[in-house]
């Protein structure tokens, strides 16, 4: 715990109220307006959800231990933080309008003049300057007359200065007006897009939830739902084939395949290659746009789980976000088994039993070594290539993955 030094005070000498100089205070300063108050209220509240979301992902995302206690935790903080902004925001805009009203009320001078006096007697009369006549039309001595010959000082003023006013006080409350920050309205709206965004995108960490996978087969994924949506605006109807079979129905040439072509490193690493990384963003770079992800299997099935073909930077962080998850509540044969029954290998074709009934009429288990590695080399663009096809492309590449299944299988 960090210790707090408190500075010493040094006390002035008392002083009365006689001594002090008469201060006219000013006017609470309205300058700005209710919208501005609200603009840098909002902007604050913002700012304290988001540095709440912030270090729940922190949170979440290095005590590893903590599981569900520790993702309830951080949701509990975040929103006691938002209540907090919530609050602190509604109490500055009524301070603000509360502000307004006393600075309307002090801003608001009295107009009226002051009155001449009446005589001592019913026959009196107020002139303009203040003073009146007698019954015997002598003048009756004002107030500020009787202050002139009663004071040395203010008798030596020269006839005809004016006797200062009174100063009033201002009305209503008086609450120091909160600092304006020296931020242009823009930078404040892009610094608050930004932070939207990254709430957007920290939430991730504990929400869509992913144990339910170790048991349940999800019935659809976002990624066949944005290809249907595909067809209904091209007017053709609704349609995918996939029918769900586990890892040991499906035949270990595939599975080597796949992952020979997709992922080499997929029993080692914990959801991230670096050096696939690495290599895609050097491409990326020569080639001036985003041509290669580096994403392992992992990442892949997290993109078909929750999101679209998409290449942004906000969908690649999303995407990191739950394969960290995946690897973390998965065993590896669960996210590779759920993979091969989710990924697209064809027009509205999902999974590996479905491909290989549509490419070669048979089961998955029955698939062959050479038909394991043509449906495995499709996979970067299964719309545009076919395992069945004539292209050179996918016959080179299948030929490569071939080659290194029969170097693991030690030829066989």
């Amino acid at each position: 715990m960090s210790s707090r030094h408190t500075p010493h005070r040094h006390h002035a000498p008392a002083t009365s109220a006689a001594d002090l100089p008469d201060i006219q205070l000013p006017a609470p300063q309205t300058e700005g307006g209710l919208t501005g108050r609200a603009l840098h209220g909002a902007g604050w509240l913002a700012g304290r959800v988001l540095r709440g979301l912030a270090l729940g992902l922190t949170l979440a995302v290095t005590a590893t231990g903590r599981g569900i206690f520790g993702a309830a935790r951080w949701l509990a903080e975040s929103l006691w933080r938002m209540a907090r902004g919530l609050w602190a925001v509604i109490a500055h805009v009524v301070g603000a309008l509360l502000g307004r009203k006393g600075g309307k009320a002090a801003g608001s001078q009295d107009t009226s003049g002051v009155s001449g006096t009446s005589g001592m007697s019913g026959t009196g009369s107020g002139s303009g300057d203040g003073r009146g006549t007698g019954t015997h039309g002598g003048p009756i001595a004002s107030p500020q007359d009787a202050d002139h010959r009663s004071s040395p000082y203010l008798s030596m003023q020269p006839p005809g200065t004016p006797h200062p006013t009174s100063r009033k006080t201002p009305q209503g409350p008086t609450r120091p007006r909160a600092p304006r920050s020296g931020w242009p309205l823009a930078v404040r709206l892009a610094l608050l897009v930004a932070l939207l965004v990254g709430g957007d995108i920290a939430r991730y960490a504990v929400w869509p939830p992913v144990e339910r996978l170790e048991k349940q087969n999800p019935a659809v994924t976002s990624f066949m739902e944005y290809r249907q949506d595909q067809r209904a605006r091209q007017g053709r109807g609704p349609s995918y084939r996939q029918n769900w079979v586990s890892l040991g129905s499906i035949s270990r040439n595939l599975v080597l395949a796949v992952t020979i072509a997709e992922d080499d490193k997929f029993w080692q690493h914990e959801g991230f290659d670096l050096d696939g990384m690495e290599e895609a963003f050097l491409r990326n770079i020569e080639e001036g746009r985003i041509a290669a992800g580096g994403s392992t299997i992992t990442q892949q099935l997290a993109k078909n789980l929750w999101f679209t073909p998409e290449k942004s930077l906000s969908r690649k962080a999303k995407e990191a976000i739950m394969a960290w998850r995946l690897e973390r509540e998965l065993s590896k044969k669960r996210i590779l088994e759920l993979y091969l029954n989710v990924v697209e290998w064809g027009d509205g074709v999902f999974g590996a039993e479905a491909a290989a009934r549509h490419h070669y009429g048979k089961s998955a288990a029955a698939l062959t070594s050479w038909e394991a590695a043509r449906l495995a080399a499709v996979l970067p663009n299964p719309l545009r290539w076919s395992p069945t096809g004539t292209s050179r492309g996918v016959q080179v590449r299948a030929s490569i993955i071939h080659s290194r299944m029969e170097r693991r299988m030690g030829g066989g």
